[in-house]
């Protein structure tokens, strides 16, 4: 279960460091962040994708700091007598601890495209433990979410054991380990690794995309914001907005603006069920977006109707298979029928404007 208090902006709690301790010996020495990829350096992507995911986000590495100071963050050198992945995050570690973090996200400082979701993932999957990303049969053991008390146990265990493996530490603190079912995790630590990753900068992934919402929560101005914005980037939008709540609440087309109130009185009393000739009309909105092959779809929630395969589910399905971008929202109880829902190939968005706007960038 996701914890509630990740899907605001920049949530409490948790602290980010990019991990840039090492030489870059295949690249010939130098900081491999500085690489630049479809004319972007890797430490630019990562703190654009990262630091709307954290309430603070630092970077650690060695030598003189000086040489980071265009990028703001706060450089962490490894603690004294300590050296490899784990001395940085030792030293993220205790970092947090001194702000008052009690989680902390690491990744290394070759991963052009971190996921937008992936502190959500990870803690959906750390059980208030630890946790480490997984793709493609292969484990990433410093891309992970690590309780900021653990900091004591790792420093007994580096200096007890004398280990530098990443995966040693992944195996004695239990971390869980969070499978992807595409492989996001591409790295760039030597000359055919920056290939593919220009590769990939030339022709991303397109999920589907879902906001995440307290239970009974909307996000309709969120959804008018992002549609407004593709719209002055120049990119066709359709699908429905929400207005008003409960018994209240009416379907907007985008295209046309044709009203569709959803729900209908049930006799005299207050209460209220789906209209389902409204449905019916929503539906044909969605498929005419689809069938125009509009940049954006937008469906106003993943609700309980989708959930169990009707309501919009077909035409949302049909977008998707048609590689159209699809954003909706979805309340954090019907986070598991979503990913069921898309087989986990979408992306998680916390309810955060300048995060939407990011996914809408690409």
């Amino acid at each position: 279960m996701i914890p509630p208090e990740l899907i605001g902006p920049r949530p409490a709690g948790l602290g980010g460091v990019i991990l840039a301790g090492g030489g870059a010996r295949r690249f010939g020495g130098g900081d491999k962040g500085r690489r630049m990829v479809a004319g972007r350096s890797i430490l630019d992507r990562q703190m654009a994708v990262l630091a709307p995911q954290v309430a603070e986000l630092a970077l650690n590495a060695n030598g003189p700091a000086e040489r980071f100071a265009d990028t703001g963050l706060v450089v962490l050198p490894d603690p004294p007598g300590t050296a490899g992945p784990l001395a940085g995050l030792l030293a993220g570690l205790d970092w947090a601890a001194g702000r008052g973090l009690t989680r902390l996200l690491t990744v290394p400082c070759d991963l052009p495209f971190p996921p937008r979701d992936l502190a959500l993932r990870l803690a959906a999957g750390a059980g208030g433990g630890a946790a480490v990303a997984a793709s493609a049969g292969r484990i990433h053991p410093v891309i992970g979410l690590w309780p900021v008390g653990r900091r004591d146990a790792l420093r007994r265990f580096l200096a007890e054991s004398g280990e530098r493996r990443a995966m040693a530490w992944v195996e004695r603190c239990g971390a869980a380990v969070v499978d992807w079912p595409d492989d996001p995790f591409l790295n760039v630590n030597d000359p055919a690794g920056l290939a593919a990753a220009e590769a990939w900068a030339a022709a991303p992934p397109s999920w589907p995309a879902a906001i995440l919402l307290p239970a009974g929560a909307t996000a309709q101005d969120l959804l008018a914001d992002a549609v407004a914005l593709a719209r002055a980037r120049g990119l066709r939008v359709g699908g429905l907005l929400q207005q008003g709540r409960r018994g209240e609440a009416v379907l907007v087309a985008l295209d046309d603006g044709e009203r569709l109130p959803i729900m209908q009185k049930l006799g005299r009393s207050d209460a209220c069920a789906v209209d389902g000739g409204a449905v019916a009309e929503a539906c044909r909105v969605v498929r005419r977006a689809v069938a125009r092959g509009d940049d954006l779809v937008v469906v106003n929630k993943f609700g309980p109707l989708e959930a169990e395969r009707s309501g919009l589910a077909d035409e949302m399905m049909a977008a998707m298979a048609g590689g159209q971008r699809l954003l909706t929202t979805v309340t954090l109880d019907r986070v598991a029928a979503w990913l069921a829902f898309t087989g986990g190939l979408c992306t998680l968005l916390p309810a955060d404007p300048a995060v939407v706007a990011g996914w809408l960038e690409g």
